[in-house]
């Protein structure tokens, strides 16, 4: 199984692409004001380059261990249907049973 090392998948790719969309933004705007040589705005740029490489370093960091995380849990969980997988039958034939019973008088409007 092939994993994308940018984003954690289908469900964070629009928060992926958030993140890269103000990344880039902010790329743009140090790069717009590069030719301006005043101390101050020296400063800010130099702090903006340090903050976002330090953001970018956290949401990718997160991004792994968010991964690792759902891994470890599709494991745990793998391991689990395979060591007792009558239970986990009666587990889902009760989940569905259950849900059936309050769509079924949800729908009766009881």
């Amino acid at each position: 199984m092939e994993h994308s090392t940018e984003t954690g998948g289908s469900a964070s790719n629009g928060a992926g692409t958030q993140f890269k969309e103000l990344f880039d933004g902010v790329d743009d705007l140090i790069q717009k004001i590069a030719d301006v040589q005043s101390p101050e705005i020296q400063k800010i740029r130099a702090k903006a380059r340090v903050a976002l490489g330090a953001a970018r370093s956290a949401v990718k960091d997160s991004a792994v261990h968010v991964r690792r995380q759902a891994r470890q849990l599709a494991q745990t969980t793998d391991g689990y249907v395979h060591e007792s997988p009558w239970q986990v039958i009666a587990a889902a034939t009760a989940i569905g049973f259950l849900a059936g019973l309050a769509l079924g008088r949800r729908g009766t409007g009881d």
